[in-house]
C-alpha cells in the first residue's frame, strides 16, 4: 500500500492540506488580474498552494512559474524565465515557431527527447547585451496574453532573491515594465520575511504598494488534525485526535514537518497508531537528520550556540530571568548573535519573540 504522506516536494490533490480561504482569495485576485505579494516563513506550503490554485484554472490561463532561488544571476534568470515562458508552446513542432517569434535577441534551441519537446536559451552569446535582452524578455507576458486571448499568471517564487542581481536597479526595471502590462497577473512569493516585507512596504522601494500584501499564516490546528486523521484513515490505519494533535505540536504546525513525521509514523505503525510509534518515528527522523543538524550547530560561534540553546527552551531570551538561567551576556552581544542566526535562517522572529525555524532541530537541541 502506498504511503499517504509526501515531503520534500510540491504536493497536490489528496496530499495537499486544504487552505480553502487562501485558495478562494488567490483565485479571486487572479480573475481580477490583481497582483499579489504572498509571504510567510519557509515550509508553510506557499508553492504547493499556488500550484494548486493555478491547476484549478486549467486552460483559462497561461501560467509562468520560476523559482528565483535557482537563478542566482541575471543570466540564469533570463535563461530560466525564458524557458518557463516558452512552456505553453512546446506541445507540437508547429508551435515552436511561436516561441522564436517572441525572442529577437537570442535564438532558442530545441530538442526532442522522450516524446517531448524541450527548449533552452543561451544569453551569454547575445550580441546586443544582457540589458536589452532583459528588457525584451520581461515584456513578453503581455504579448502572449494578447496573442492567445488568455490571461497570463506569472509566479516569481522566492522573489527576494532578485536583490542579488543588480541591487535595486533590477527591481526598478522590472517594476517599470510590470506596471504597464495588461491581462497579466503577477504573484510574488517570499520567505525571507524581513527582506521581502521591506521590498513591498518601504516607500523608497520600487515595488512599494504594487501588489496586495497577503501574509500566509499557519494552517489552523483543527484542520491539520483532520488532515492527519484522514490521511492515515485512507490506508486503513487509525489515529486518535489527541495523537494527531501531538504530531501538530511536535511539528510546530509546519506542513513539511508534519508530512515528514507522518511519513515515518506510517512506516513503523500497525493498524492502530499509538504514542510509542510516534516516539519511535520521531527518533528515526532526528537520527536521520543528525549529521545535518550537527553541521548547522558546529558552524556557529560558542556564544551563538549558547543563544540557540537558550532559544530551544525560551523565546524571550532578553528577560532578566533568561539571562540568569542560561548565563547570557549583555543585550547588545546577544542581539548580535540573534542577527547572525536570523541571517543563517536558523531562527525566525515571531509575535512572541524568537523561535528556532526547524521544529525538529529544536527538539534535537533540547536533547543535547
Amino acid at each position: 500500500m502506498k504511503n499517504p504522506f509526501k515531503y520534500g516536494e510540491t504536493v497536490s490533490g489528496e496530499y495537499f492540506a486544504d487552505r480553502k480561504k487562501e485558495i478562494r482569495d488567490i483565485n479571486e485576485c487572479i480573475k481580477a488580474s490583481q497582483n499579489m505579494f504572498i509571504y510567510s516563513y519557509r515550509r508553510l506550503g506557499k508553492t504547493s498552494l499556488i500550484k494548486n490554485v493555478l491547476s484549478l484554472f486549467k486552460d483559462e490561463i497561461i501560467p509562468i512559474y520560476i523559482d528565483l532561488e535557482k537563478s542566482p544571476t541575471i543570466n540564469h534568470f533570463l535563461k530560466d524565465y525564458s524557458a518557463s515562458i516558452s512552456q505553453h508552446f512546446l506541445g507540437t513542432k508547429e508551435r515552436l515557431k511561436e516561441i522564436a517569434s517572441f525572442f529577437k535577441r537570442v535564438i532558442p534551441s530545441f530538442e526532442f527527447a522522450d516524446g517531448k519537446w524541450r527548449v533552452s536559451f543561451d544569453f551569454s552569446r547575445t550580441t546586443t547585451g544582457i540589458d536589452k535582452a532583459l528588457d525584451e524578455v520581461i515584456e513578453i507576458p503581455p504579448k502572449i496574453a494578447e496573442r492567445c486571448k488568455r490571461r497570463v499568471v506569472v509566479v516569481f517564487d522566492e522573489f527576494q532573491e532578485i536583490e542579488q542581481y543588480n541591487g535595486k536597479v533590477f527591481e526598478k526595471r522590472l517594476r517599470a515594465s510590470i506596471q504597464h502590462q495588461n491581462d497579466v497577473c503577477y504573484i510574488f512569493i517570499g520567505s525571507k520575511t524581513h527582506i521581502i516585507l521591506d521590498m513591498f512596504t518601504n516607500p523608497e522601494r520600487a515595488f512599494f504598494r504594487s501588489a496586495m500584501v497577503y501574509p500566509l499564516d499557519y494552517i489552523p490546528d483543527n484542520e491539520l488534525v483532520e488532515f492527519i486523521h484522514g490521511r492515515f484513515g485512507s490506508t486503513g490505519k487509525s489515529i486518535s485526535k489527541s495523537s494527531a494533535r501531538r504530531i501538530v505540536q511536535l511539528s510546530n504546525r509546519s506542513p513539511y514537518h508534519i508530512q515528514l513525521l507522518c511519513f515515518h509514523i506510517w512506516l513503523v505503525s500497525g493498524k492502530r497508531i499509538d504514542e510509542t510509534q510516534i516516539d519511535k518515528a520521531l527518533d528515526e527522523v532526528l537520527s536521520a537528520q543528525n549529521e545535518l543538524y550537527y553541521s548547522w550547530y558546529d558552524s556557529l560561534s560558542l556564544y551563538q550556540k549558547a543563544v540557540l540553546l537558550a532559544l530551544s527552551q525560551e523565546r524571550e531570551i532578553f528577560s532578566q530571568d533568561a539571562i540568569l538561567t542560561y548565563e547570557l551576556k549583555g543585550p547588545s552581544t546577544t542581539q548580535a548573535s540573534v542577527k547572525a542566526l536570523l541571517r543563517n535562517n536558523l531562527i525566525i522572529k515571531t509575535k512572541e519573540g524568537y523561535d528556532i525555524f526547524d521544529p525538529f532541530f529544536k527538539l534535537w537541541l533540547m536533547k543535547r
